[in-house]
């Protein structure tokens, strides 16, 4: 488990991934030894997976943004996964308890660029139903 001080310092960097241990350090008013200590300790841990960046999609072209559910054949689940891993413009796949079996974040240039990839998906031996959502505009990530 963590600690209010381990919550602090999480907090700080899923703000911001790029401050320093000394900045973090001011924050939380202890020593830039005890932040990278604990920080250490998060990352041993598995409590942080990674340091990461958030990009814009439409600086790289991505003008649409779509969540697609998917059906499949449950003995055929894990082959589906594998093939929708080799599709580059899915960046996240999750298995869900929900209305669908998979829900993947795709970026896609346009409509026709995800009509594409949405062709790609229902291609998948396995794949009994696909369900695309355009995401119209994100109030938090």
């Amino acid at each position: 488990m963590i600690d209010k001080i381990d919550k602090k310092i999480i907090d700080i960097l899923m703000e911001d991934s790029r401050v320093t241990n000394v900045q973090i350090a001011q924050k939380i008013k202890r020593s830039e030894s005890t932040v990278r200590q604990r920080m250490s300790k998060l990352v041993e841990k598995g409590i942080i997976k990674k340091f990461s960046i958030m990009i814009n999609p439409i600086a790289f072209g991505y003008n649409t943004e779509a969540f697609v559910g998917i059906n499949t054949n449950p003995s055929k689940l894990l082959k589906v996964i594998k093939s929708l891993k080799k599709i580059k413009d899915i960046v996240s796949i999750s298995t869900t308890t929900g209305d669908y079996m998979i829900l993947c974040e795709i970026w896609a240039e346009d409509g026709v660029h995800l009509s594409d990839i949405v062709d790609k998906i229902e291609d998948i031996d396995g794949v009994l139903e696909i369900l695309p959502s355009i995401i119209q505009e994100k109030h938090k990530e």
